[in-house]
């Protein structure tokens, strides 16, 4: 990634490395191994920034030179941190931090000194308690997702007369609460990317309603209280009738009773998955466009069986997701035969699992199921493979996290299987992996991407045919953009729906995650994927099944 980078970005990267270092530096209960100190590390990164030749004058005002691009500074950083072992907080969770942090700066113009108070400030609160380590390579990881997530400015470009048929005025705008911290941040990066991809391929169309969509993006903060307050915020201050989001079943589903549905709001979640969310009064405001677990929990037992599982014990998250995948799993498991010998909720955010693993795999059961969230569950697996609790594990959505794995040690788990929401090849999933590789590289094996796509997508596309920027309006024109009959049309054919749409047709929206036919209930029906640990990275088997 080639990208231009403000001096005062670079000068604000340079104080968050800082910050972030001696934030996190704890005193070692032993030597540790000998490295530069946090000011040794910042004078030699301001240094190294110095040393870098200035850019040559721009030959026009409208085609600025770019500066440093931002691999040269990440190897000036990788150069100045190499062999600092700060202790603290884990990487993820300083990960999500900071992209949280450059996020709010971007859109909240924060001042540097603010973003780098925002950093310390969240990075001494989580690492009160923390005994892993942070490594040199993860706080280059982490530096190289901050760079990642310094605005760009936009170059001034002199207006072609096709340029001048793009959409224009006030922006539609449409809300996300997606998590960049706590126990779900791992996914709320790339999810984030996947509603910036659907934005930028519709405003290439021509935008919604004469006007360019604009996403406003909100923390979760793996929250419920966070996550109500990033909705209101979504709804009284930024005024938008759509809200993408939250990640969390729970999360969801306070949201909807706490904001979307008194207000009148439409909201989508791409990744809630309780069947809990079925039976909730919505007044036909709260959709999604994952499937039910409902229909993993069948499909998961029924490869529990298959793999010759007679008992299995079950490590939950204490919520409405942890709950309802539990308890479907535990009813098809036992009417296919097996027993379920201990189901164990886990509450998040705590330091050790051990006295829930050991009841979890009291009975010594074939298997455990891990069905948690990336942080927590990262916590009692590591204590399961170093206690030796148990010698086979299964895995769930939640689960389904590389860095993980990555983590833990992914040869632990070799040859593990695991059930996520997930859609078969198709053109429509070819054009997103392409679209995704070409913005933001490698397309993660991440769940929900697909369906947070499809969310913003089928939003945008509701707000066109409903001719009205208010939540009840798109609410009554959700099912005809996206349930047959009608045009089918893809993410590769948004200027063609839009077309469409503005003549008074009926289109049916074929997405990422499969066909986003809303129920009654505002449920999806596509398939399960089946996924397993294969030289140490999450792989599709290229088994997609429905109950």
């Amino acid at each position: 990634m080639n990208k231009r980078i403000p001096m005062a970005a670079m000068v604000m990267l340079i104080g968050i490395v800082g910050l972030l270092i001696t934030a996190c530096g704890q005193p070692a209960p032993a030597p540790a191994p000998a490295g530069p100190t946090a000011d040794e590390i910042r004078s030699i990164v301001q240094q190294e920034v110095a040393n870098v030749p200035a850019p040559a004058p721009a030959p026009a005002p409208a085609m600025p030179e770019p500066g440093p691009s931002a691999e040269e500074i990440a190897m000036m950083v990788e150069d100045a941190v190499s062999g600092a072992v700060p202790e603290g907080v884990s990487a993820s969770e300083i990960e999500g931090i900071v992209d949280a942090a450059m996020m709010a700066a971007s859109e909240d113009d924060l001042t540097e000194g603010e973003v780098a108070e925002i950093v310390a400030m969240e990075v001494q609160k989580a690492s009160a308690g923390q005994a892993e380590p942070l490594t040199a390579d993860e706080v280059n990881t982490i530096v190289m997702t901050a760079i990642e997530a310094i605005p760009t400015p936009e170059p001034v470009v002199i207006p072609t007369p096709a340029m001048m048929m793009e959409p224009s005025g006030e922006p539609i705008k449409i809300g996300s609460v997606l998590d960049f911290t706590g126990d779900l941040g791992a996914y709320g990066k790339p999810m984030r990317n996947a509603v910036d991809i659907a934005a930028e391929l519709i405003n290439d169309a021509g935008g919604v309603l004469g006007s360019p969509v604009r996403a406003v993006h909100k923390d979760g903060g793996t929250s419920a209280q966070v996550a109500t307050d990033a909705a209101n915020a979504l709804v009284k201050t930024d005024g938008v009738p759509v809200i993408v989001g939250p990640l969390g079943s729970g999360f969801t589903i306070a949201v909807a009773q706490a904001v979307t549905i008194p207000n009148e709001v439409v909201q989508i979640s791409p990744s809630a998955t309780s069947p809990a969310l079925s039976i909730l009064e919505d007044s036909d405001f709260l959709y999604r466009t994952a499937v039910s677990d409902a229909a993993q929990g069948v499909v998961l037992a029924r490869l529990a069986r298959e793999l010759g599982y007679e008992t299995a014990g079950l490590l939950y998250v204490n919520n409405a997701y942890g709950e309802g995948l539990a308890r479907v799993f535990t009813e098809s498991f036992e009417e296919a035969g097996g027993t379920v010998t201990a189901s164990v909720p886990q509450e998040p955010d705590q330091p050790s699992y051990v006295s829930e693993l050991e009841n979890a795999t009291e009975g010594d059961p074939d298997v455990l199921v891990a069905m948690s969230y990336p942080v927590s569950a990262g916590v009692y697996l590591r204590e399961a493979i170093e206690g030796d609790y148990i010698d086979n594990f299964m895995f769930v959505d939640g689960t389904k996290s590389q860095d993980m794995f990555d983590t833990l040690g992914a040869e632990n788990f070799e040859g593990f299987y695991g059930t996520a929401p997930g859609a078969q090849e198709s053109d429509s999933t070819a054009v997103f992996r392409i679209l995704y590789e070409e913005r933001f590289g490698e397309l993660p094996t991440d769940p929900f991407l697909g369906e947070t796509f499809d969310a913003f997508a089928i939003a945008a596309l509701a707000i066109e045919k409903a001719g009205e920027y208010n939540g009840p309006a798109v609410r009554d024109a959700m099912r005809e953009v996206a349930n047959a009959p009608g045009i089918k049309v893809g993410p590769g054919d948004f200027a063609k729906a839009l077309d469409l749409i503005r003549r008074g047709e009926d289109i049916d929206y074929e997405g990422v995650a499969g066909s986003q036919n809303f129920d009654e209930n505002g449920d999806v029906l596509n398939t399960i994927e089946i996924w397993k640990i294969e030289g140490g990275a999450i792989t599709s088997t290229g088994r997609f099944e429905t109950p």
